[in-house]
């Protein structure tokens, strides 16, 4: 039985992108360990959606962060509420009593064991927030390079610089920041506080990916730095006092495809009847995010005026997918749309529907596979990357075990998604697991008995539009593999 945990998180990390060639430690690490090769995301495959799901064992409609940003006029009055806004996060804390993250997470689990955990992280204050998002209460150590107003415990950056010297702040990739969180991670937190769990967050190689593009020599620049640093990583723990009682997993939030086409949403909405904005106002009937996922809520959500709403964006061949709320377990409460029980998003907070713009695993101008559509207005100029719809390539992620306790069973395809990983980190740490975790432990990773596995779609349409969710299904449970249309 495991004594210690170290999580590696590269941000965005597509696992054909690990290589022996480009990523030689996490190469080494993944095929000598347990590689779930073909482990997903959760629907949006957004980043702070993703670690929510990751945290708290639990998919969005458990959790409840159903975007990275979503309408709560309750909240934020004048437009959305940006999941990465500290000040956004308080407010919201505020008007939810405490209970904006709705599921308990890995730090609360592991405080009730009086276990310890840490957390370096690199990405926005609300990544950090969610990846622990009881971290003062429960008295954990949280460190951000993003600076002191990123994190609940903000003395760990005081702390820090004060050691190791200013927080770096470079342009794309963020290759020092890295390098700083690594040196944070294995001086302060590895050798000095020496937790049961650790945790680190490399917002690389995903900063890199879609500011640069995902085959661009940024992002091979990017994804070399975060491989030397996880190979640095690894040769601590095997100097350390834990090294044969201890797990490491690696994983990625999601993937992503390159952006090869621009969709002008709120336009072709607006034209078509339903005056559309990112911000309430005089005539405006819809609500958009923007991306190439887009969450659409009705001011007024009146049952004839979303099937108007659907029925156009069907007509519409910019559209990938359009989900909505579970009517049945085959389609939403909008005839033609998927429900959203089938991925995992029924949650209060959603939108009235998801559009999920046009996307294929056709290859991008550099040879990789998978492109799509996006609204704009996202900082992402054509080519870069994207994520958060259900093409297969962006939600594949990157999820590997290893340690001298466990199997050596190389790539498997397993299914497997980011609400199993704490699961089975707290069976190996002996931990009990909160009764509201969706996710499970895997039988791969624990030593035992994989169940059988079979593959269900569930499909939908309306007049020419049609769409398909393809699952895996295994002892009871689906997880979505793609979607396409």
């Amino acid at each position: 039985m495991a004594k210690r945990a170290v999580i590696c998180v590269f941000d965005g990390l597509r696992p054909d992108r690990v290589t022996a060639e480009l990523t030689p430690n996490l190469w080494r690490f993944a095929t000598q360990g347990v590689w779930f090769r073909e482990a997903r995301s959760v629907f949006p495959s957004m980043t702070r959606v993703a670690a929510a799901s990751f945290a708290t064992g639990s998919r969005p409609e458990s959790h409840g962060i159903v975007n990275n940003a979503f309408f709560d006029l309750s909240v934020v009055s004048d437009g959305a509420l940006n999941t990465a806004s500290s000040v956004h996060l308080q407010a919201a804390e505020a008007r939810y009593g405490g209970r904006f993250v709705e599921a308990e997470g890995i730090g609360s689990a592991l405080g009730k064991a009086d276990k310890a955990y840490a957390v370096v992280h690199t990405g926005s204050a609300g990544t950090t927030y969610l990846a622990n998002h009881k971290a003062r209460a429960e008295g954990h150590w949280t460190f951000s390079t993003v600076g002191a107003e990123a994190t609940q415990t903000p003395e760990t950056v005081e702390a820090a610089v004060t050691r190791f010297g200013p927080l770096p702040t470079t342009p794309t990739p963020k290759v020092d920041e890295m390098a700083y969180a690594t040196l944070v991670f294995i001086e302060q937190v590895l050798a000095e506080k020496d937790p049961d769990v650790a945790l680190i967050w490399f917002c690389e190689p995903d900063t890199a990916y879609h500011y640069r593009g995902i085959g661009s020599e940024d992002a091979l620049r990017a994804t070399r730095a975060v491989d030397t640093h996880f190979g640095e990583i690894l040769a601590a723990v095997a100097a350390g006092p834990h090294a044969e009682e201890t797990v490491v997993v690696t994983m990625s939030d999601h993937g992503q495809i390159a952006m090869t086409g621009e969709v002008d949403l709120h336009g072709i909405l607006t034209e078509a009847g339903f005056p559309t904005a990112t911000t309430p106002g005089a005539g405006i009937e819809v609500l958009a995010t923007k991306g190439s996922t887009c969450g659409l809520s009705l001011l007024d959500p009146e049952p004839v005026r979303l099937e108007a709403l659907a029925a156009a964006l069907m007509e519409r061949p910019e559209t990938g997918m359009l989900l909505s709320r579970s009517g049945t377990p085959e389609e939403g409460i909008v005839a033609g749309t998927l429900p959203y029980g089938a991925v995992g998003v029924d949650h209060k907070r959603a939108p009235d529907l998801f559009w999920i713009a046009r996307s294929s695993v056709m290859p991008d101008a550099q040879g990789l596979p998978g492109t799509g559509l996006h609204t704009g207005g996202t900082g992402v100029a054509l080519g870069g990357g994207m994520h958060g719809g259900l093409n297969p390539v962006e939600l594949n992620c990157m999820l590997a075990f290893g340690g001298p306790a466990l199997p050596r069973l190389g790539e498997i395809s397993d299914p497997a998604d980011l609400t199993d990983i704490v699961p089975t980190l707290l069976h190996l740490l002996d931990c009990p697991l909160p009764t509201a975790m969706t996710g499970r432990p895997l039988p791969a990773a624990i030593g035992e008995a994989r169940p059988e596995t079979t593959i269900r779609q569930v499909s939908t349409g309306r007049g020419s539009f049609e769409q398909t969710l393809v699952l895996a299904v295994d002892d009871g449970r689906a997880i979505p593999l793609s979607g396409q249309s």
